[in-house]
């Protein structure tokens, strides 16, 4: 903490720092795991959060409790987000490699297991087959589990315009699997 402290000019600002440091690293980390699901890189934007709220002290120093932690967990989930742009995770939803050792895993048996994955397989192929808005948004909401208001947030659009994104999507997947059937059938 005393590397953030150094960045820190008046002792007001340092005494708020060190406040809600104490209070909130570890819910930032939960939140930033919960997320990445990897402890490196929810370590990283935990350090990442805090360097930008040093950035933005000034701001948030006079605010609510409430406000403060909301800015707080917002900048993570940004910045959660934001590395799996970079990672370009949402183009390609992967199997998590521990699919396996999941805690309902043990209750199913290969069978449920294979079949699981192979749904998953068909899901990320079909997304891959929408333009980007709509992969992006269905790939937040279903996999991320982020609601309409956070994910308007992260991409910078109204929850309406968000809820709008997703309905075309949808649309369009169900078209894409009304002309597979069609070929197949």
């Amino acid at each position: 903490m005393l590397q953030y402290l150094l960045l820190l000019e008046t002792d007001r600002e340092k005494e708020f720092f060190t406040s809600i440091y104490t209070a909130h690293r570890e819910e930032m980390f939960f939140i930033a795991y919960d997320i990445l699901h990897n402890n490196a890189d929810a370590e990283d934007i935990v350090h990442e959060s805090f360097l930008s709220l040093i950035d933005h002290v000034d701001k948030i120093i006079d605010k609510e409790p409430y406000q403060v932690w909301h800015y707080m967990k917002t900048t993570v989930k940004h910045k959660c987000f934001n590395l799996y742009r970079r990672r370009k995770s949402l183009e390609e939803v992967e199997l998590d490699e521990g699919w396996m050792q999941e805690e309902h895993a043990a209750d199913k048996g290969p069978d449920l297991l294979i079949e699981d994955y192979e749904l998953q397989e068909a899901m990320s192929g079909l997304l891959k087959q929408l333009k980007e808005p709509y992969q992006e948004v269905l790939a937040l909401q279903y996999y991320h589990e982020l609601t309409p208001n956070e994910i308007a947030k992260e991409m910078g659009k109204t929850p309406d315009n968000i809820r709008h994104i997703s309905m075309r999507a949808k649309r369009k997947l169900q078209d894409i699997l009304e002309q597979n059937k069609r070929w197949n059938g």
